[in-house]
């Protein structure tokens, strides 16, 4: 699996865990979207610009619920973001 593959992932594992929350939720397609343009920096610019936006909607929504967020998953995106390029 390459490092933009392995990002997407954990942005997938959160909107598979909320989706059924979220009416209309574009999480993922933007995501992919994301990726497909700009690869893994796309796509971190994405994640980055998702947990400075409007989001907080979402994210008390799925903290209320016990589910995973973007912010609780940060560190395993980055993680992976930066364990390719050293």
């Amino acid at each position: 699996m390459n490092r933009g593959t392995a990002m997407l992932a954990v942005v997938l594992d959160v909107y598979e865990g909320g989706k059924d929350l979220i009416p209309e939720w574009k999480l993922k397609e933007h995501a992919e979207s994301a990726l497909a343009t700009g690869g893994p920096e796309g796509l971190r610019r994405y994640y980055e610009a998702c947990l400075t936006d409007s989001a907080h909607r979402v994210k008390t929504t799925l903290e209320r619920e016990r589910r995973r967020t973007l912010e609780s998953e940060r560190e395993r995106f980055m993680s992976i973001y930066l364990g390719a390029a050293r």
